[in-house]
């Protein structure tokens, strides 16, 4: 992990992030987002934004919503509530969300003076290009992302590879997010 860690710091330097950016880190579940996303930061300090608190409540979701990239996710909120007014330096708190409970949880600050790091899959969506400087992707090997995901839950491992997986590749493939990446990063 030390490695990306320099890698991401290099890259950081180059692009001269300083004060209010927002770093976006994207790929497939069981990748090491979120591992990831605490190394970042332990390292530097900044603030860790996770997607998942940005999961649209059921009763909100179009009756389609497998059939639209992304369409389980609250892009809306999250601009709302917390880019646009970290862009405009304005104190903001968000509500994370719980979808196994679907319920809404805590209200979790923003430190204006920090960095903004999302963590996720959809965090590197063209929805929130006007406000992502940097963009990382964190790539796994099928063999292994099957290998962490039994190992996280085994109970839904199956569910997962046979509807997670393929809708997050959609996502990956159609709107060419790897690509489109700052920085990718192997596991």
């Amino acid at each position: 992990m030390y490695a990306n860690i320099e890698k991401i710091k290099n890259v950081i330097n180059e692009k001269g992030l300083t004060g209010q950016a927002v770093i976006s880190i994207d790929g497939p579940c069981g990748g090491g987002k979120t591992t990831l996303a605490n190394e970042i930061e332990k390292n530097f300090a900044y603030n860790i934004l996770h997607m998942d608190d940005f999961y649209l409540p059921f009763q909100k979701r179009d009756k389609n919503w497998m059939n639209i990239i992304a369409g389980h996710m609250d892009f809306d909120r999250l601009v709302e509530t917390v880019l646009i007014p970290y862009k405009n330096k304005q104190k903001t708190n968000y509500i994370s969300y719980d979808c196994h409970s679907d319920k809404y949880l805590q209200e979790i600050p923003i430190d204006l003076d920090k960095i903004l790091v999302i963590e996720g899959s959809y965090t590197s969506h063209p929805r929130l290009d006007e406000f992502v400087n940097l963009k990382i992707f964190v790539d796994i090997d099928e063999g292994k992302q099957k290998e962490r995901l039994t190992k996280r839950n085994p109970n839904v491992v199956d569910k997962f590879l046979s509807m997670w997986v393929p809708f997050e590749n959609n996502y990956f493939n159609t709107l060419n997010i790897k690509g489109n990446s700052d920085l990718v990063l192997m596991v």
